[in-house]
């Protein structure tokens, strides 16, 4: 296609996008479990937000994360490690690595040293040993090129599903890495196990000073968390996959259980009575929400910048199966959702990664090129949500 035909399609796209945001968000959920009302007081403006293509042709997008070069940082899951200049569009690769894409496996989650300018390591994860196993490495950057991974965590047990594998430097300089229960349900609640957790490492990938079980282990009892992010006041906040029934998103605490396989969503007896007792036993941890039928959940932020208003002190992630940007507008103390809203509603398909950029603006990261999507020609993308 040539540039002409491609500015013009991405201009239509965006003008398209930006009518699909005003008349196509839901403040309620079809299908929810639990669905909060609106009860914001005093809301914020709204401002119109269109969507422009900042990069094309890519395959399944993972990973999206802001670099402290001012470029996006990407990880594709076949095992490309790219810069993307938020400005042209212009895509490096600057790395690969050596993966097993089998299923959900392959190259995934991406973070930084937060010293990065005098310690310029990349943080990744992946699946290796023919799906089933998944690995933390890190790799050294030279302002053109990754170095030689070296491997900080191995042989967390890996699946063709279930894998996890999302990460992210927390305020107190730790690294936090979620695990799926790579198909083995009853891992989830084995503490000493390190599949099925969120795990909390020093940075070169040891158990943290203060874990709750002086392991790795910072909270158990997860079948597949898929989104990771802190907001401001240090709450950290998954998203995670449930079976047929009851995704959520959970607020972590440190040392809590949060009752996979024993328990889904709530402590409610939905799944039998047993399931009551088990949470009273174990002081299960529930989610500030959950959906069934069930949408897949993935990347997650928490977005309190002025540039869109009506988005500040909200959680939002991205959608695979429900191919949809969701928004929780959270409560002053974080620990409640006081309204849930849809965005984008099957616009650009899967969607998987999402970043918030330092000046405020979203970009988000399709997965159509899967194996489960329907991918359209310039398929996979990134695209970039900012007010008209």
């Amino acid at each position: 296609m040539s540039h002409r035909s491609w500015s013009s399609l991405a201009a239509l796209l965006s003008r398209t996008v930006a009518f699909a945001l005003i008349l196509g968000c839901d403040s309620a959920t079809d299908g929810d479990t639990q669905q909060p009302p609106d009860t914001l007081q005093n809301p914020p403006p709204n401002v119109v937000v269109e969507a422009d293509v900042v990069a094309s042709g890519l395959d399944t997008v993972w990973e999206l994360a802001w670099g402290p070069d001012g470029m996006i940082w990407m990880t594709e899951r076949g095992g490309r490690i790219s810069r993307v200049n938020p400005q042209s569009g212009a895509v490096s690769v600057v790395g690969t690595v050596a993966v097993s894409e089998v299923g959900e496996g392959g190259l995934l989650g991406l973070t930084f040293h937060p010293d990065f300018s005098t310690q310029p390591w990349v943080y990744v994860a992946h699946t290796y040993q023919g799906g089933s196993r998944n690995r933390v490495i890190r790799m050294r950057y030279d302002g053109t090129s990754l170095g030689a991974p070296e491997v900080l965590l191995a042989d967390i047990p890996g699946s063709s599903v279930h894998n996890g594998s999302r990460l992210a430097i927390g305020p107190d300089r730790f690294l936090y890495v979620t695990t799926g229960d790579a198909s083995d349900a009853s891992i989830a609640q084995n503490r000493d196990a390190v599949a099925g957790k969120i795990l909390r490492l020093t940075l070169d990938g040891q158990p943290a000073p203060g874990n709750p079980f002086g392991s790795r282990t910072y909270s158990f009892g997860h079948r597949n968390p898929q989104g990771l992010a802190f907001a401001p006041n240090g709450s950290l906040y998954i998203t995670e996959h449930g079976p047929a029934d009851n995704d959520e998103v959970n607020r972590i605490e440190a040392g809590r259980n949060y009752g996979w396989p024993d328990v889904h969503g709530r402590c409610d007896g939905d799944i039998g009575m047993g399931e009551m007792s088990f949470c009273t036993a174990n002081n299960v941890a529930e989610p500030m929400a959950m959906w069934t039928p069930t949408i897949a959940p993935a990347g997650l932020i928490y977005y309190d910048a002025p540039l869109i208003p009506q988005f500040r002190r909200s959680l939002i992630f991205a959608t695979l199966k429900d191919a949809t940007l969701y928004r929780l507008a959270l409560s002053a103390d974080g620990r409640s959702v006081q309204s849930t809203e849809k965005l984008f509603v099957h616009t650009f398909g899967r969607l998987r990664a999402v970043l918030v950029a330092p000046d405020g603006s979203i970009y988000i990261g399709t997965s159509n090129r899967d194996g489960r999507g329907t991918p359209m020609p310039t398929d996979d993308r990134i695209i970039r949500l900012r007010p008209r």
